[in-house]
């Protein structure tokens, strides 16, 4: 490739921002998805993955909906937001979701597949979860793998969020602040990433009463996507 012809392949690619969304999904819900569409409004991304766990690490003994269930109701839920993509990161070569993940490994695999000049991966996770990031593995490198958006809730500050993240990970005190959000949305400069805050997306719908509500029997409507909904009655999932 010549030099000129370089340059014009440099100029065609548009730097992408990505957002990874990972969580059981079981079901997904309409807070997960009023999350999604904040951060998308606030960091105007190209594509949000929506990655159903295969097994969480920290919920082995909780029983899962099956893998293609909750993989079936995010890509129905996908369908209504152009951004949207439902993910099979964590599906496995059968596709059955049974084997081990881990959030590091999946973070690589999107920066292997995102890799051109300027792409950045912004991991999305709930303030309770990030809290707990020092029990997960290999946390250290997966903190300056990617950007973090931590959507907060009520009563959690962002002094508590800071101390989780090893000090010798943040960036130096005068080093070159990043141009794009406010500076109140900066939870935390480091070394090759940044950790941001989501405020007031909190949501009081919660996957374990939509379970428990469609077990017996009870509406879910207004909980989930519409097309969630039906699936999940068509399915008899959670009876």
């Amino acid at each position: 490739m010549t030099t000129a012809q370089a340059h014009r392949t440099a100029a065609k690619h548009h730097p992408r921002r990505i957002a990874i969304f990972g969580g059981s999904f079981d079901p997904i819900h309409n807070g997960h998805l009023a999350v999604a569409r904040a951060a998308d409004r606030r960091f105007n991304f190209d594509e949000i993955h929506f990655i159903p766990a295969s097994r969480p690490p920290h919920k082995l003994k909780q029983h899962l909906a099956p893998f293609p269930h909750r993989y079936a109701m995010v890509a129905l839920a996908s369908t209504e937001h152009p951004h949207f993509v439902p993910s099979l990161a964590e599906a496995g070569e059968d596709f059955s979701g049974t084997q081990l993940h881990y959030s590091v490994d999946t973070v690589r695999y999107f920066r292997h597949a995102y890799h051109g000049h300027g792409d950045r991966i912004f991991f999305m996770i709930g303030a309770d979860a990030f809290l707990d990031i020092p029990m997960w593995k290999e946390y250290e490198s997966l903190l300056g793998l990617c950007d973090f958006i931590i959507a907060n809730r009520p009563g959690i500050r962002a002094e508590a969020l800071k101390l989780v993240i090893p000090p010798d990970l943040m960036a130096p005190a005068n080093a070159k602040r990043d141009p794009d959000p406010s500076p109140s949305q900066l939870v935390a400069q480091l070394r090759r990433s940044n950790v941001y805050l989501l405020e007031n997306v909190s949501s009081d719908v919660s996957a374990t009463d939509i379970r428990r509500r469609a077990h017996k029997g009870q509406a879910i409507h207004g909980l989930v996507s519409a097309r969630v909904e039906e699936y999940i009655h068509k399915q008899g999932l959670y009876r």
